[in-house]
């Protein structure tokens, strides 16, 4: 009896310890590869998007003393995804604005995209007219 039970119980730990992704895919890491818009196509350098459970980052790291990050809520259901409410990080009592947010081609504090593909190493989304392609990091 008891050399099932010390296998078995090790065997749950174990198991217990699995990271727990809910956004599946989605979560992680995300650098920001290209924003096309109608009429051009932008090439953004050192933008990455995160998401975790229910919050999103975006961050510019071209300066690794003083990088530049907003969170915000994130809102995830399998083909559409929503980003908002952002705030400067370390949190600010105010919002960001607009142009804070347009250096991340983000032109709205809630922001809705349909995703297009999405797997381990690629996310493609769109929103209104602007597709973005991210790698992930």
């Amino acid at each position: 009896m008891k050399r099932t039970i010390f296998p078995l119980l090790l065997t749950l730990a174990l198991a217990a310890c699995d990271k727990v992704y809910i956004n599946g895919d989605l979560d992680g890491m995300w650098r920001l590869v290209s924003v096309q818009y109608p009429d051009s196509t932008a090439f953004p350098k050192q933008v990455f998007y995160s998401f975790q459970r229910h919050l999103s980052q975006v961050g510019k790291y071209y300066d690794e003393e003083q990088p530049v990050r907003f969170l915000g809520e994130l809102d995830y259901n399998g083909n559409r995804l929503s980003m908002s409410n952002f705030h400067r990080f370390p949190l600010e009592e105010y919002p960001a604005t607009l142009q804070m947010l347009k250096e991340f081609h983000l032109y709205s504090d809630s922001t809705a995209f349909t995703i297009v593909t999405l797997n381990e190493k690629t996310l493609i989304m769109q929103s209104e007219e602007r597709t973005y392609t991210l790698r992930k990091w």
